[in-house]
């Protein structure tokens, strides 16, 4: 079956009616006339396709086919103009063509002006032109194909405006500002951004970065799919607090499809989480080991402090240098008691199975007496009266699908938006589109990879 690709595919508008061959001049008009298989064979002109630089076409003409229906045509005056018009401000049928204006096109095949029909509506009097719709912008002469040249390198890379406009230039000898890529690139607005995903897996990631915009810190939260590897929607907001994450989580999750969630240990994720009915809550055994870390750092500070003042009062004429040598001597008695705590109570996220996790937290239980009476209290009260909600990924049905941290959404981070970056945009509505830009540039790298394990 012949398709619209058959028709002339350097002309700067798409979905020209074949009446507009009625109008062009051949250098061969026999050949012109000849038909074979239901196909006219024809070849540039003079007139309207030479001035347009139009290479050589078939044109579809078996018309009991299906066809795409044509929106435009041009006339014996090679003006273009619509082949159903109505008005654009009443939707009256009752024009009359208004003479015609010039508009110069750029493509990815032709840049040159054309001529424009403009029309008169007799309802109410007011005049416009011919635009066409999904091609070009009203005002604008490059294509919108031209133009997502740059999104595409957007989501290829991080370059910069000016290169990107240099890019044109080198393949295909056009001068753009970059200014108009940078209006080519703004496709979102607001503060949200909803990826094109047509199905999750039910197992997600949720986190919050600071994101920094003309000196003030804004929230940057992502909803992650774990098992696909792809962002699902992302939010921009002045603060972060539990309704906003409800809010956010519920829009663009199905309470059916809520599986699980993984999140890092902050107060109140939880009730949130519960509000929300997801089945399973994992929380991030890394963000759980930074805890750790900070409350050791935190009491080792301390105690550093608390011995020095003690020493000091004991002895008044001791130097400095001796009252620091006795602390790190207690210190390092006390690091050696808290490794073994730690040993012992991080072996349980080596374990392989359900059944063994839950063996092994008997014998911590029993042992807790042993370890340091800070770090005891903190997992008496923030670890074990949850703590399987550290370790549902063991759990046969999540398993190899629940993670048990949250680093998947956290390179999703680095990967959209690196460090070096976060102080660069000036508006929010930069960081936004360069983030969903790189957003789809990931969705499709995962796409791609996942294909080539199918294949393989």
């Amino acid at each position: 079956m012949y398709t619209e690709n058959y028709l002339k595919k350097a002309f700067p508008v798409n979905g020209l009616s074949e009446q507009q061959l009625i109008f062009c001049g051949f250098e061969n008009q026999e050949l012109a006339s000849k038909k074979r298989n239901n196909v006219f064979e024809r070849i540039k002109s003079n007139d309207i396709q030479s001035k347009l630089d139009i290479v050589d076409y078939i044109e579809l003409q078996n018309r009991k086919m299906p066809s795409f229906k044509p929106k435009y045509f041009v006339n014996e005056n090679d003006v273009v103009g619509y082949v159903n018009p109505f008005c654009k401000h009443c939707h009256s049928h009752k024009l009359v063509k208004w003479n015609y204006t010039t508009r110069k096109l750029i493509t990815n095949d032709f840049n040159g002006e054309i001529k424009i029909q403009r029309y008169k509506c007799n309802r109410c009097g007011k005049t416009f032109q011919t635009e066409f719709e999904g091609q070009f912008e009203p005002y604008c002469n490059f294509s919108e194909e031209l133009k997502n040249k740059a999104i595409k390198t957007k989501e290829l890379n991080w370059s910069s405006l000016r290169d990107i406009s240099e890019y044109y230039q080198i393949f295909n000898g056009i001068n753009i500002s970059y200014e108009t890529v940078r209006k080519s690139l703004i496709v979102i607005e607001g503060n949200q951004i909803q990826y094109d995903v047509p199905k999750t897996s039910g197992y997600y990631g949720y986190d919050a970065q600071w994101v920094k915009i003309e000196k003030e810190w804004k929230y940057r939260h992502v909803l992650f799919d774990l098992v696909q590897e792809i962002p699902i929607a992302e939010l921009f907001t002045d603060e972060d607090n539990d309704e906003i994450v409800y809010q956010f989580i519920n829009e663009n999750t199905e309470q059916r499809n809520r599986i699980a969630i993984v999140t890092d240990l902050k107060t109140g994720y939880g009730k949130v989480m519960h509000q929300l009915k997801f089945k399973k809550h994992q929380y991030c055994i890394f963000h759980f080991k930074l805890a750790i870390s900070k409350l050791i750092r935190d009491y080792l500070r301390e105690l550093r402090r608390e011995m020095a003042r003690q020493l000091k009062e004991i002895n008044k004429n001791a130097s400095q240098k001796s009252i620091d040598a006795e602390v790190e001597k207690i210190v390092k008695a006390e690091k050696k008691e808290i490794k073994y705590a730690l040993q012992l109570l991080y072996y349980l996220f080596k374990e392989k199975t359900w059944n063994k996790v839950l063996s092994y937290i008997e014998l911590i239980k029993a042992n807790l007496n042993t370890f340091p009476e800070f770090l005891r209290e903190y997992l008496k009260k923030n670890f074990l009266p949850r703590y399987k909600s550290f370790l549902y990924y063991l759990e046969k049905p999540h398993k190899g699908k629940l993670t048990h941290t949250n680093n998947k959404t956290e390179g999703y981070f680095r990967g959209t938006m690196p460090k070096a970056y976060k102080r660069k945009y000036r508006t929010l509505e930069g960081i936004i589109n360069q983030i969903y830009h790189k957003g789809n540039g990931w969705i499709k790298n995962k796409r791609k990879d996942e294909n080539i394990r199918k294949f393989y």
